[in-house]
């Protein structure tokens, strides 16, 4: 993860400054070499010698500037990034089958391969639990949707975190979120929908397409919804439609759009993927150096390549 102070003396000399350096970003003011015989328990020609290294190997031009510091004015981002030592940036998305989150993820090992960024990929149900990991640094990057990031992190700055929302349909592509019913079943007086207390986009849609006053709601996970339905358990419910091998009208199931104003008003303002970090992180540099257009632009054409992919479910 991220270097901070307990664990400086565990590095190189180069390595903590390399990470240093990444963190203050270009423009950013070194801290003094006092600060880092402090932190490193070395000797001041010990950071001369260090930074040198790092300028030597091309990795970062740095230029005095008399009593207001020294400053970052240029840098060559991978080899700052080899030098530091990184581990590899671990990325936290939704449970295995949103399509949009694998083309996010995707989109971006790819530009950061590039520059030699190792990234390790897991999956975490809710919104809520993805963020826990990240506060308990167990991950560097949790990936949300703007709905989410709305919900919980409001005051994201003052907490210390950065957002980068990738673009409209990056989280919920246009057309995916869609109501779950039995064809030709006829619905009962005080229908039982399926809701998602974990997912704070789920119960937003779902109050919002099945107003409660009208509806009986039974609690479910969402990614299972049209099982739930298959089963009985429920009768209807909002879903996020992932790729299957069996579609869903071959089991009596049907899907169609949201029908609600407000449901649709609402799927379209939450549709976007917003990538979280902590902004005094290297990582966050790392999202900095991004095209964020092109990646963006990376996850919708891989949609491209989905469209043969029937979309349904998995059977118990």
């Amino acid at each position: 993860m991220t270097v901070i102070a307990h664990d400086a003396k565990q590095l190189s000399p180069v390595a903590f400054i390399a990470r240093t350096i990444i963190s203050l970003g270009l423009s950013g003011r070194l801290p003094t070499t006092s600060w880092f015989q402090e932190v490193l328990d070395i000797g001041s020609g010990t950071v001369q010698k260090a930074l040198q290294e790092l300028k030597k190997d091309g990795a970062v031009n740095l230029v005095s500037r008399g009593h207001q510091g020294t400053f970052v004015v240029s840098w060559d981002f991978p080899t700052l990034w080899d030098a530091a030592r990184m581990p590899p940036v671990h990325i936290l998305l939704p449970p295995r089958g949103s399509l949009e989150a694998t083309q996010v993820a995707s989109a971006f090992v790819q530009q950061s391969e590039c520059w030699g960024v190792v990234t390790t990929v897991g999956y975490l149900r809710g919104a809520r639990s993805r963020l826990a990991a990240f506060e308990h640094h167990a991950v560097d990057i949790v990936l949300l949707s703007s709905g989410s990031a709305q919900m919980l992190m409001a005051d994201a700055a003052g907490q210390g975190f950065e957002l980068f929302d990738v673009g409209y349909g990056s989280y919920y592509r246009p057309g995916s979120l869609v109501v779950v019913e039995k064809t030709d079943a006829a619905l009962a007086r005080c229908p039982r929908v399926g809701i998602d207390f974990h997912s704070s986009d789920h119960q937003r849609l779902t109050r919002a397409q099945f107003p409660e006053a009208d509806y009986e709601y039974v609690e479910v996970d969402f990614t299972l919804l049209p099982r739930s339905v298959f089963l009985g358990e429920i009768d209807t419910g909002v879903w996020h439609q992932q790729a299957s091998l069996i579609p869903l009208d071959k089991v009596g199931l049907n899907i169609c759009p949201l029908d609600n104003p407000s449901a649709q008003a609402l799927a379209k303002e939450i549709s976007s993927a917003v990538l979280v970090v902590r902004s005094s992180s290297p990582v966050a540099q790392l999202l900095h150096q991004l095209d964020l257009p092109r990646l963006q632009q990376q996850s919708s054409q891989a949609f491209d390549s989905l469209n043969d992919v029937q979309l349904a479910f998995r059977l118990p």
